[in-house]
């Protein structure tokens, strides 16, 4: 039987991890795989750069072949597996695996304060966080509505009753 695919995005710092490990929490019946877009980039040598820094934001900075492969075999050995990442919607043929989208929405302001207290990779120049944001814009926004895609906003508390029934809603059948 085939697990449930669920998709995550946003902008950087937007919760996208946050609200994987969240509904990870909502069901400690299940099995529950975590896919992360982050641990599926290329070599940095096969990235092209942007001002002398690597251009981790761009789509051909990862490796969506490889998350195909992870999230297809994860589906047969899980009861959900969760993709996350800035980029996750971008490549068609991954965004057609999941069978339910969360995209989270955080306005920009919002996102440079969270992105300039975000010093993993050490303190980024301010015009490579512009740059950041614009290729969300760009690459990481999703280009269609659909009844499969739930939206939250990143700065407000998730309702576990929302994304439950966004993910197991059933259909209701027509009535004569």
């Amino acid at each position: 039987m085939k697990g449930l695919s669920i998709g995550i995005g946003g902008a950087s710092r937007a919760g996208k991890t946050s609200l994987s490990n969240y509904i990870k929490s909502l069901y400690p019946n299940k099995k529950v795989f975590l896919i992360q877009m982050d641990e599926f980039v290329k070599d940095e040598a096969d990235i092209p750069k942007v001002r002398n820094h690597t251009d981790w934001e761009h789509p051909i900075s990862v490796d969506f072949e490889r998350i195909k492969q992870t999230l297809t075999q994860a589906l047969n050995e899980n009861d959900i597996v969760i993709t996350e990442g800035i980029l996750i919607f971008y490549s068609p043929q991954l965004n057609s695996l999941f069978d339910k989208r969360i995209f989270i929405n955080i306005p920009k302001t919002v996102f440079y304060k969270r992105k300039r207290q975000d010093l993993r990779w050490g303190k980024e120049p301010d015009w490579y966080i512009d740059y950041i944001w614009e290729s969300y814009q760009k690459y990481g926004k999703l280009k269609e509505n659909d009844s499969d895609t739930l939206y939250l906003h990143g700065t407000e508390d998730w309702s576990p009753m929302l994304i439950d029934e966004h993910l197991y809603k059933v259909e209701k059948a027509p009535t004569f």
